[in-house]
Order: C-alpha cells, then sequence, then structure tokens
C-alpha cells in the first residue's frame, strides 16, 4: 500500500572495508527444503553499514480494521468484479527474476515459528514460483514470472537484543528501523553483497515482538493504539567504501498469526504467514520502489485491494489459505492467471 514515502538519510556515513560485488547474480539455483539456516549475528560492518543507510520509500501492509476503512473511505467494495480500480504504470523499475533470501529473527528452532509441520516459508516461496498465482504478475512484468524466483538461501539471527516498550501490554522488545537495517546489512554482508534488483530478502520477526517505524507507526498487537501495520516492503541505499551505494529489496514479515492481521479461515500459522508473505513478494517486484505499478486514486498496490480474498489455493499442488491478487486484465482479484 502506498502509505509511506520518505527518505531518512543518516549523518555522518560510515566507511566500511567491503568490497562490492556484482549485483546481477544468476537466481536459477533452488536447494532442497527445509535446509537449516545459516546461523549468523550482527558484527561491527553491519552496524556500520546499518548507519549509512537510507531508506528509498516504505509501502505498509496495513491492518484489517484500517484496510476496512480505507476502503469504505474511497467506496471501494470489497467484491471487485468489474473493478474501476486498475493499476497505472508510474515509470518505475519492476523485478523480472530474483534470488529469494529469508532471514529468521530470535527464533530458537527457525523457521519453525513462523511454519506448520514441513510447510516452512521456504516451501510456500518454492511452490508460489510454479504457481498460477504468480503468473498474474505476468501483465505488469511483461515478462512470464513463472520459475524466475527461485529461494535459493536462509539465514538465522539468534539473540539479538531489542529495547522494551514500556507502554504495551505487556511490556514487549520493539525492533527499531536500525535494528532492521543492521540485521539486513549482516545478511547482505554475509551473501557477498548481493543485492540491486534480483535479489529479496524477507525479514520474518517472532510471535511477542513488535516493529516500529519513525513516526509511530508499528506492528505492535501488544499497543494496539500503534498498531497500524501487518508487514511492509521497502527498498534501502547502503553505503559502500569505495563509495558506492548498494540498493537492496526487502520486507519485514512480523508474526501474522494473531487478530488483526490473521483472518478466521487462517486456522494454520503457515496460511497467516504465507498469506503476507505473497502479499509483500507480490508488491514487491510490481511495485519495489513505490513508484511502478499502484492505483494512482488510492495508492493501492497489486495485492492491498484483495486482502480480504484469502481461500484454500492449490499452490503447485499444495494448498495453502492465501489471498488473491489483483489483475488490470480482469478487473478483479484472482487466484490465477488462466
Amino acid at each position: 500500500m502506498r502509505t509511506s514515502r520518505w527518505t531518512s538519510v543518516i549523518a555522518g556515513m560510515s566507511v566500511l572495508s567491503l568490497a562490492a560485488c556484482s549485483n546481477d547474480r544468476a537466481s536459477g539455483v533452488t536447494g532442497p527444503e527445509n535446509v537449516a539456516p545459516v546461523e549468523l549475528s550482527v558484527g561491527q560492518d553491519a552496524m556500520k553499514m546499518g548507519a549509512s543507510a537510507s531508506n528509498v520509500t516504505v509501502k505498509m501492509f496495513e491492518t484489517i480494521a484500517r484496510l476496512e476503512a480505507k476502503f469504505q473511505r474511497h467506496g471501494i467494495s470489497t467484491n471487485l468484479v468489474n473493478s474501476p480500480y486498475d493499476l497505472t504504470y508510474n515509470g518505475g523499475p519492476v523485478v523480472t527474476h530474483a534470488g529469494e533470501w529469508n532471514v529468521y529473527i530470535n527464533c530458537p528452532q527457525a523457521p519453525a515459528c513462523w511454519s506448520t509441520g514441513n510447510l516452512t516459508p521456504a516451501v510456500f516461496l518454492r511452490d508460489f514460483d510454479r504457481s498460477s498465482m504468480l503468473a498474474v504478475a505476468n501483465q505488469y512484468l511483461k515478462e512470464d514470472a513463472n520459475n524466475r524466483f527461485r529461494q535459493v538461501g536462509e539465514f538465522a539471527f539468534k539473540n539479538i537484543p531489542f529495547a522494551v516498550d514500556s507502554t504495551a501490554n505487556p511490556a514487549t522488545p520493539t525492533a527499531t528501523q536500525n535494528d532492521i537495517f543492521q540485521i539486513l546489512a549482516q545478511a547482505v554482508i554475509s551473501n557477498n553483497l548481493q543485492g540491486g534488483y534480483t535479489n529479496e530478502y524477507h525479514l520474518f520477526f517472532p510471535p511477542g515482538t513488535n516493529v516500529c517505524l519513525p513516526g509511530g507507526a508499528c506492528y505492535s498487537p501488544s499497543n494496539p493504539a500503534n498498531f497500524v501495520f501487518c508487514a511492509f516492503h521497502s527498498s534501502v541505499n547502503f553505503g559502500l567504501s569505495n563509495g558506492g551505494v548498494l540498493h537492496v529489496l526487502y520486507s519485514v514479515e512480523p508474526y501474522q498469526a494473531t487478530p488483526g492481521c490473521q483472518l478466521p479461515q487462517q486456522t494454520r500459522v503457515i496460511d497467516a504467514t504465507a498469506s503476507t508473505l505473497s502479499h509483500e513478494y507480490t508488491e514487491t517486484i510490481t511495485d519495489p520502489d513505490g513508484d511502478a505499478w499502484f492505483n494512482d486514486l488510492t495508492g493501492n498496490e497489486i495485492s492491498d485491494l484483495c486482502f480480504t480474498f484469502r481461500n484454500p489455493e492449490n499452490v503447485n499442488g499444495r494448498t495453502y489459505v492465501i489471498q488473491e491478487e489483483y489483475s488490470n486484465n480482469d478487473h478483479a482479484c484472482t487466484d490465477g492467471a488462466f
């Protein structure tokens, strides 16, 4: 959703002794399912790199209540058939192929915190890459999206300390934008500085952790007064030691199996996880910097318009209860391009 566009350049960009590598890494490699993620900790280089970061844009997936209220304000029916709310191309880049990297935070046995049995975020991304649901994006990418977005790696961070929000009930660890930048920077450093428009990083925060952005917008089930979003996707520029800038695409996925983000039919953790992951994933490839495909009247992106359409879907032979995507060709929400 095009709810927030701002730039926050942090003064005093630190110099890093890092050599920039090519950003156009081939994304056609896929590993076996359910391999333990590589464990990482945040080092000094990542802290410096995070301090040099400047967000390009933040596109929030607001809570169900806030989205419903927005639909009412704009007179948008939740039954989007013959919809007048098609997406418009605004000139920015899209992502036609990429490697997908999952980053799990503070889960003792990652990725179990966001999974149901053997159905993990990585398994879902592999399934989604082979599905007709992803093919809905073809009309916006002007290319065939299937098998072009391979889930190729996972990282796990443990014991990352967060400040505690004492105003929440109960008092809750709360990750800030700076925390996000440092974790993301460490993942990117550990991944040989793979970024650009051919890599996407998905950061998963565990149950019992809030996430807040500058200005007070938060994922905060324990603090309803600030509970604005369920997740978001963004892009960021990291300063490098050679004076260059590394552009990185990422999404932030707090724990979704919670009231405000989970719908009643999503009874499994993986369904709430996968529905929001597909939401942010599809919006990232069709609107990575907030200046490509969205509805000019409301600011809604491809997934925002369909947040209420969450049904059992066959995704590469497995069933997930996830949301549909918006098709300009059909002028409606759909679960497949054909």
